[in-house]
């Protein structure tokens, strides 16, 4: 019984213990799961990152965004980005910083589910919007395969924004790396 306590604490540890071999290099790619709040509601994203380089990434993402505006009622936002990732610096094998540069796109709408006010002048309920976004990320590794990662953006919208000219989310998930 010893023995087998002694083997799961080395394999529980082995998870956590930094492996260099595979952190940021060319051709690793990773999918993750983000959840976090937005200057107007709360926001859950899903992302692809590959390495284009060993300091260079590329990161594609879409997000649901949702919440309530007042006099404008309960809206939500479908977001689409694609942002390049370079390195600005690591702490040791256990935590990489990247900042985020690229462009978004996405479709708002608000006043669902019957919602917000109806008046003659009211602005058009729907819209697509697109326009630059910038910020910073911090990917925490677990072990080779697993990491922790904190995003925050703000960006600009064009057309005429129904919901944030200037929006800005900050979230946390999880990565799972892979080659």
């Amino acid at each position: 019984m010893k023995n087998l306590l002694l083997v799961a604490l080395l394999l529980a540890g082995a998870g956590a213990v930094p492996a260099s071999a595979q952190r940021h290099v060319q051709h690793i790619s990773s999918w993750g799961a983000h959840l976090g709040r937005s200057e107007k509601g709360d926001f859950y994203e899903l992302s692809y990152t590959s390495m284009l380089t060993n300091r260079l990434a590329l990161r594609a993402s879409a997000l649901r965004d949702a919440g309530n505006l007042s006099g404008r009622g309960e809206y939500s936002s479908y977001v689409g980005r694609v942002l390049l990732a370079p390195q600005l610096f690591r702490l040791g094998e256990v935590a990489y910083v990247h900042l985020l540069l690229g462009g978004t796109a996405g479709y708002e709408r608000t006043g669902e589910n019957g919602t917000g006010e109806l008046t003659p002048d009211a602005k058009e309920p729907q819209r697509f919007t697109y326009g630059p976004q910038a910020g910073a990320e911090v990917d925490c590794f677990l072990g080779n395969r697993l990491s922790l990662v904190a995003t925050a953006t703000k960006g600009y919208l064009f057309n005429n924004p129904l919901i944030d000219q200037w929006p800005g989310y900050a979230s946390a998930g999880l990565r799972y790396h892979f080659r």
